[in-house]
């Protein structure tokens, strides 16, 4: 098949469906990872990020290869400055459950999402504030949308808990208010955070995630699943090597 053939395929196959009923919840899916290996497991697709090019690949060749290993998908879909587009959420949402990853700010958003087959979204409380988190959080249920609801810090981490109990909470590694990455204060956070939210919360750890070794550390330390983006971009074998070290340890 030339490549105009494999575009069209493509094109008539992922961009002229209206629309695409997930088949899978995300946060009942990290739950299930988290009882049978001890840590969920959410791979990201992301193509580049700000500054940056991060990795290339065939959207649905990298779908196959990572679903055996993980238990979701986080898909980039802001298309500015992470090369994102919804139109990649039904090629990895035959597979897995998807989280649209993107800077949500109204319902609208929330609706393409639901119409492209997300099954979750991710709302960043430093980005809405409160009230605006409270806002789209219930709208997104009202679409069947579960949410990650991201945090830069245990403490708001343990009030999300607390507020939002069927959401997962995540903790991320990268102050998106300056671009800064640190695994430290992620460790930090998460064993903070697991230590006062207890074990019907589950705990996300976000970025930062690069070796085998640092997924387990932030098990150990109570994060019940990890968000990984560039280093399964780049190393896509990383998430079949991540998931059967996991797997090994719990046998």
């Amino acid at each position: 098949m030339d490549f105009l053939d494999r575009v069209t395929s493509a094109t008539l196959e992922w961009r002229c469906k209206t629309s695409f009923k997930p088949r899978y919840r995300f946060v009942e899916s990290l739950w299930r990872g988290w009882r049978e290996r001890g840590l969920a497991i959410i791979g990201e697709f992301k193509r580049c990020a700000p500054g940056r090019f991060v990795g290339l690949h065939e959207p649905w060749e990298y779908a196959k290869k990572l679903a055996p290993y993980v238990d979701a998908f986080s898909v980039l879909t802001e298309p500015f400055w992470f090369c994102g587009s919804p139109a990649l959420i039904p090629l990895f949402a035959q597979h897995r459950p998807v989280l649209a990853k993107d800077f949500t700010v109204c319902t609208g958003m929330l609706a393409e999402f639901a119409d492209a087959g997300a099954s979750a979204v991710l709302l960043i409380l430093d980005q809405l504030g409160w009230r605006r988190l409270d806002e789209l959080y219930s709208e997104a249920r009202s679409m069947d949308l579960d949410a990650l609801i991201e945090t830069s810090s245990w403490r708001d981490a343990v009030e999300v808990a607390s507020s939002y109990p069927e959401a997962a909470v995540g903790i991320n590694a990268r102050n998106l208010r300056t671009l800064e990455l640190s695994f430290e204060k992620l460790l930090d956070d998460i064993r903070k955070a697991a230590d006062r939210i207890g074990e019907k919360t589950m705990l996300v750890a976000e970025s930062s995630v690069d070796a085998v070794e640092k997924a387990l550390v932030l098990k150990d330390a109570g994060a019940k699943a990890v968000l990984v983006g560039t280093w399964f971009m780049r190393d896509p074998d990383a998430a079949r090597r991540l998931s059967e070290e996991l797997a090994k340890r719990v046998g």
